[in-house]
C-alpha cells in the first residue's frame, strides 16, 4: 500500500489529531467545496505526495482535466501525462481514449486477478496506476460537448479501480447529474458546506466545521471526523519551481500527451512530433501535418498515391494546404512541370511560379487543346476523339485543379473518361493529380461523380467531418461513412485542423496541419 498523507483529522474520542491518509490506487476520491474552500489544493497535495513516493518499479500515470484552470503549473510533473483545460474538445476526448487503450493493456497484464495484489507484488511485468483527475466536474457534466462521455466515464467509475484506474473529482455541489456517480466514490471529503450538502454527501448529519480553506468532514473509520487538508507548499511559488527541478533528476517511465497550442508551424513540427525522429521522415514525400492523435507525421507517398483531393469550408486552410504541398513537390522534385487549372479568377496566381516548369490554364477549352498538343491525352470534338493524337513521354507532370468549370456539364468528360485513364497509368507516366476544391458535381450527374470518386486514392477534408458527410459530402469519397459515429468519435475542427483519408487502406485520421 502507498499510504499518502493529504492532512490531519480530529479523533475527539482519544484527543489526537492522526495523519489523514490516502491510497490513491485503492479509491475513488471526490471533494466537495464552495469558491476558495481548497478543493484544488487537495489535487495539488495529492499530486505532491505522489511524486514524494515515487517508485520505479511502480508505474504510474496521471491525466488531469483541469476545468477550474488552476493546475497548469502542475502539468510539467514527471508522473503527469496530460494537463488540459477546455480549451480544445480534442484534447479531452484523447485523454478518454488514451485511458480506456490503457486498461485494456492492464486488462490482458491481470489476466483476472485483483489490481492491487499484482501493482504491488513483485512481479516484473505490471500493470500501470492510471489516474484521472476531473477539477471542476460539475462544469465537465455541464458541457454538452461532452455529453457523450457521461456513460463512458459512469462505466470508468464503477469498473475501473479493479483494472487500475482510480478517479478524483473536485465539486462544489452534486448538480448536473454528479450524484448519480456518488455511488462509486469509497473516500468523499466535503470543504466548506452548508449542512443540507452534508446530508446529500454523507447521508447522515453531519456539524459544520470552522471556516477555514482547507477545512472539511470526512467518514473515517466509520464515523464523520473534522479535518485539515495540508497545504501542497509553504510558498508555492517559491517552492514549485524546486520541487521539479529536485524531479528533474528522476527517471520515469510515463508516457506523456503531447497537446497543439496553436499553429503546427515548419518552426515547431520537430517539438510538436512525438516518438519520431527528423531522421525517420521521407523527404521525397510531402509532410502535411501530425496526427492529432499520436503526434505522428502524416505524409503522401508519391510513389502509391496520385490522386489526391481536397474538401473543406472557404476560409478553412484549403489554399494553405494545397501551397504545402506544391512548395514541398517542387523542393524534392526540381524537374517536375506544374500545370494550374482554375476558373479564370486567378485564385492559383500565389502559387503558380511562371517558367519552363509551370503552365497555367484558364479555361476548359484550352485545357484540352493543352493536354491534346502535348501529348498526355486525346481531345474529343463533338463526340470524335482526335485521330491525329500522338502520346508523348511527360514523366513528373502535376496537375493542380481548382477550376469550378470541371463540376459542371463542360468538365464531364474530364472527370469521367480522360482523368480517369490518366490517373489509371499514373505510376507508370509519373503523373500527379491534385483536386484542390472538390465541389458536388452539377445536374446530379451521378456517373461522373463515381468515376471521380473512383479515381481518388487520398482525400483531405478541411471542416466538420460529421456535418459534411450528413450535409453536402454525402456522395464524396466520404459518403460511406457513419455521420452519428463520426460525431461520437471527433470533436469540431479549428482552423489549421483537418482530416486525411488513405481511401487504398481506408483510414481516417484527425491532423494538425502545418501552417505556411
Amino acid at each position: 500500500m502507498n499510504n499518502l498523507a493529504i492532512g490531519i483529522y480530529d479523533d475527539l474520542d482519544n484527543q489526537t489529531q492522526p495523519v489523514l491518509s490516502v491510497d490513491a490506487a485503492s479509491d475513488n476520491m471526490i471533494v466537495f467545496g464552495g469558491h476558495m474552500s481548497g478543493k484544488t489544493n487537495f489535487i495539488k497535495t495529492l499530486l505532491v505526495r505522489l511524486h514524494e513516493t515515487i517508485n520505479a518499479e511502480e508505474k504510474r500515470e496521471i491525466y488531469i482535466l483541469d476545468f477550474g484552470g488552476n493546475l497548469g503549473q502542475y502539468k510539467d510533473l514527471p508522473l503527469v501525462s496530460a494537463c488540459f483545460d477546455n480549451s480544445n474538445e480534442e484534447n479531452i476526448r484523447r485523454v478518454f481514449r488514451t485511458v480506456e487503450n490503457k486498461l485494456e493493456r492492464n486488462t490482458k497484464i491481470l489476466a483476472s486477478r485483483q489490481f492491487l495484489d499484482v501493482f504491488y507484488s513483485n512481479e516484473k511485468i505490471k500493470p500501470t496506476h492510471i489516474m484521472l483527475i476531473i477539477d471542476n466536474v460539475n462544469s465537465f457534466l455541464a458541457d454538452e460537448r461532452y455529453e457523450s462521455y457521461h456513460d463512458v466515464l459512469m462505466k470508468l467509475c464503477r469498473e475501473g479501480l479493479s483494472k487500475g484506474l482510480s478517479i478524483v473529482f473536485t465539486s462544489s455541489d452534486l448538480s448536473g447529474g454528479l450524484g448519480r456517480f456518488l455511488g462509486s466514490f469509497g473516500r468523499r471529503f466535503a470543504l466548506e458546506g452548508s449542512a443540507d450538502k452534508y446530508m446529500d454527501i454523507f447521508g447522515m448529519r453531519v456539524d459544520e466545521p470552522m471556516h477555514n480553506p482547507g477545512r472539511g468532514v470526512s467518514v473515517i473509520g466509520g464515523k464523520t471526523r473534522e479535518l485539515q487538508i495540508f497545504l501542497p507548499f509553504r510558498d508555492e511559488q517559491r517552492d514549485l519551481p524546486m520541487f521539479r527541478e529536485y524531479l528533474s533528476g528522476i527517471e520515469t517511465n510515463t508516457e506523456k500527451l503531447k497537446a497543439f497550442d496553436g499553429d503546427l508551424t515548419k518552426e515547431n513540427f520537430l517539438a510538436c512530433m512525438s516518438g519520431s525522429s527528423e531522421q525517420e521522415i521521407d523527404p521525397s514525400n510531402p509532410v502535411v501535418g501530425l496526427d492529432y492523435y499520436d503526434h505522428k507525421p502524416i505524409s503522401l507517398n508519391m510513389s502509391e498515391i496520385h490522386s489526391v483531393a481536397i474538401y473543406g469550408k472557404k476560409r478553412f486552410g484549403k489554399t494553405n494546404l494545397l501551397k504545402l504541398l506544391v512548395d514541398s513537390i517542387r523542393k524534392n522534385h526540381p524537374d517536375y512541370r506544374f500545370v494550374f487549372f482554375d476558373d479564370g479568377r486567378r485564385q492559383l496566381a500565389d502559387i503558380f511560379e511562371s517558367g519552363r516548369n509551370s503552365r497555367y490554364i484558364k479555361s476548359i477549352e484550352e485545357l484540352y487543346e493543352f493536354l491534346d498538343s502535348n501529348g498526355y491525352a486525346a481531345k474529343m470534338e463533338r463526340g470524335v476523339i482526335n485521330k491525329n493524337f500522338t502520346e508523348k513521354n511527360n514523366y513528373g507532370t502535376v496537375f493542380v485543379l481548382q477550376s469550378k468549370m470541371l463540376f459542371q456539364p463542360a468538365g464531364a468528360q474530364l472527370l469521367k473518361n480522360i482523368f480517369p485513364k490518366m490517373i489509371a497509368v499514373a505510376e507508370e507516366k509519373g503523373y500527379w493529380f491534385i483536386f484542390s476544391d472538390v465541389r458536388k458535381v452539377s445536374n446530379n450527374d451521378r456517373d461522373t461523380e463515381s468515376s471521380l470518386n473512383n479515381s481518388i486514392s487520398a482525400a483531405f477534408l478541411l471542416d466538420n467531418i460529421a456535418e459534411f458527410v450528413s450535409d453536402r459530402g454525402s456522395r464524396s469519397v466520404f459518403g460511406e461513412m457513419d455521420p452519428k459515429e463520426l460525431k461520437n468519435e471527433y470533436a469540431r475542427c479549428e482552423v489549421g485542423d483537418g482530416y486525411y483519408f488513405d481511401i487504398e487502406s481506408d483510414e481516417l485520421k484527425k491532423i494538425k496541419i502545418i501552417k505556411v
